[in-house]
């Protein structure tokens, strides 16, 4: 039996509870009636729900660079572990791509026209993880050096946040396809274009490199400790500058493009995520069903928006089948209900790679060859 690589329990449970509270997110938006929306009490779970990104784009940049740091030279000499590493850049940026797909049919993916290939071309939280993960590990062979690599990610981090209002929704057809604006800007919709998105993977990883230079300086309590404050400050420092008169930005979405709120929201993650650390001090472990879910992400982020949109129901989806028609106290379970299949799936998955990834990837392969092979012989 292959032993089970140790991991951080902290940035699973935040990573796992971010899964939980996305499942919660999707029901709602997939099939809870309009009108409740514009209660006040929605408003405050719309705050709540807006962390879930924040919380995966941070804790990818911070998983990032926790394990560069023990790879650099393996990464810097283009080893087997820089490709191993970029193959599952790769593999998260291809999940991203192939949920998006129009229609799971070949045969009607070469008919349609490029309006209908509008929706693939969107940018969504696993492109803009995959794209900054990427762009990190290019900045790692550049700089070369730890100490230039911060300087370069914290220089990029800050023009992506303070140039956010200047480009989240600023039409560059004119100079780029748009495949690539859209990674750019939301003016095609996208939900996750790198501006300001990118700044929170960035940001994680400025963390984890300030961590690891910590070590041997101060205990990781006095660190965590620190970060607690750390993240106080980046709450409380926006809302001072909102009292400010003078106006230094252009006019832009305060909720998608702000600087300040993106500040506020990065505060929000590192409390908890400082917050998770002394859970799992105080209970020596940690290790809980959360944290599976959290170790296996992006099985249940893929598993759980297949159920809700995926089109198996005579080429419909659970959401265009029922749409918004549900009351609060229907949408709750049926948040509950993927919420359970979505744990089972996940401990399933997890003990399965415990006992052996051999196995794990027979599995993986053979799935994966089915569903290729559905998709490549259905006829629409």
């Amino acid at each position: 039996m292959e032993q089970p690589k140790s991991r951080f329990v902290y940035i699973d449970l935040l990573r796992g509870w971010a899964v939980l509270v996305m499942i919660e997110v999707h029901v709602f938006n997939a099939f809870l009636i309009p009108a409740f929306r514009e209660e006040q009490w929605f408003k405050v779970l719309n705050f709540i729900n807006g962390l879930v990104a924040p919380s995966f784009l941070f804790v990818a940049g911070y998983s990032f660079v926790l394990i560069a740091q023990r790879k650099w030279n393996d990464y810097l000499s283009l080893s087997p572990v820089f490709w191993k590493q970029t193959g599952r850049i790769l593999q998260v940026l291809a999940v991203g791509y192939a949920l998006h797909l129009p229609f799971f049919s070949l045969n009607k993916l070469m008919s349609i026209s490029w309006q209908e290939w509008g929706v693939f071309w969107k940018i969504d939280v696993l492109h803009a993880i995959a794209v900054s993960l990427m762009t990190m590990l290019l900045l790692v062979l550049l700089m070369r050096t730890q100490r230039r690599f911060f300087s370069a990610a914290v220089l990029l981090a800050l023009t992506v946040i303070v140039g956010s209002p200047w480009m989240y929704d600023r039409n560059i057809d004119h100079l780029l396809p748009e495949p690539l604006a859209n990674y750019l800007t939301a003016a095609h919709r996208s939900q996750f274009p790198l501006f300001p998105w990118m700044g929170f993977v960035l940001s994680g990883g400025i963390a984890a490199q300030i961590l690891v230079w910590s070590k041997g300086v101060v205990t990781e309590r006095v660190f965590f400790t620190r970060f607690l404050l750390a993240g106080a400050l980046f709450i409380i420092l926006p809302l001072l500058t909102e009292l400010i008169p003078v106006q230094f930005l252009p006019e832009h979405n305060y909720w998608r493009a702000s600087p300040g709120f993106v500040l506020i929201r990065l505060g929000i993650v590192m409390l908890l995520l400082a917050s998770l650390w002394f859970w799992e001090q105080a209970k020596r472990s940690g290790r809980s069903v959360v944290s599976v879910v959290g170790a296996e992400s992006l099985v249940a982020y893929a598993g759980h928006l297949l159920a809700i949109y995926g089109m198996f129901w005579d080429n419909k989806s659970l959401a265009f089948i029922i749409g918004k028609t549900k009351t609060v106290p229907e949408v709750i379970v049926m948040t509950l209900a993927l919420i359970a299949a979505t744990v089972a799936v996940s401990y399933v998955w997890h003990r399965i790679k415990n006992w052996s990834m051999f196995y794990a990837r027979v599995m993986m392969y053979s799935i994966l060859a089915v569903v290729l092979y559905i998709f490549c012989t259905k006829p629409f």
